[in-house]
């Protein structure tokens, strides 16, 4: 099985000084808050576990997740970089799943994870295991620019844990090339919500 850690701490330094994760967005015939939205479509796409980290207003955005079934942790520090709220929900996961074999990792900024991306990052992990590849990062390219969600066997999982700053997992894809698989896609990576022309602009998409 595979467990989506949702990256949902930041401060939102470049939106308007609310909690962006709790916008309004298009749902069906109806709004729900962006890191919900985020969330469904992990679930639609397959991931049955997921665990979202928590920072600014962790309450309000554990909230917005109420009926889900989903885990939660918080990071308290935030403030300190991506890294911290890595590790949190690394171990999170691993904790709650300890039989996972791999770990996505996963914006919660970013609402439209569930259109085949996932799903193609799934199917190719599962492919290059039963081909005995020593692939152990799945990673999208889009038009030629890697991106998020990145997907990491679980022997990584050390690595993950002994990270620091604020550039996230990045480092841990950069460190050994001969062990990543890219997947390149011929499109935008899917949207990534900062500011509030980045909203406007996601809820004009879905009207």
């Amino acid at each position: 099985m595979i467990a989506a850690v949702v990256l949902a701490a930041g401060s939102a330094r470049r939106f308007d000084g609310t909690q962006k994760l709790l916008a309004p967005v298009p749902y069906r015939d109806s709004t729900v808050p962006l890191v919900r939205l985020t969330v469904l479509g992990l679930c639609d796409a397959g991931i049955q576990r997921v665990i979202v980290v928590g920072g600014r207003e962790a309450a309000m955005v554990q909230s917005a997740l109420d009926g889900l079934d989903v885990g939660f942790v918080t990071n308290a520090a935030y403030e300190a970089g991506m890294s911290g709220s890595l590790r949190v929900g690394v171990a999170g996961a691993m904790s709650r799943w300890p039989d996972v074999i791999a770990v996505l990792i996963a914006l919660g900024d970013q609402p439209l994870l569930g259109t085949g991306i996932i799903e193609s990052l799934v199917t190719c992990f599962g492919q290059e295991r039963a081909n005995n590849a020593s692939t152990q990062i799945v990673a999208p390219r889009f038009r030629g620019a890697m991106s998020a969600p990145v997907l990491f066997a679980r022997e990584l999982v050390p690595e993950l844990l002994a990270l620091t700053g604020d550039r996230g997992a990045r480092t841990v894809v950069e460190r050994d090339s001969s062990r990543v698989r890219y997947m390149d896609f011929d499109h935008e990576p899917p949207i990534d919500i900062d500011t509030l022309d980045d909203l406007a602009a996601f809820q004009g998409q879905r009207k």
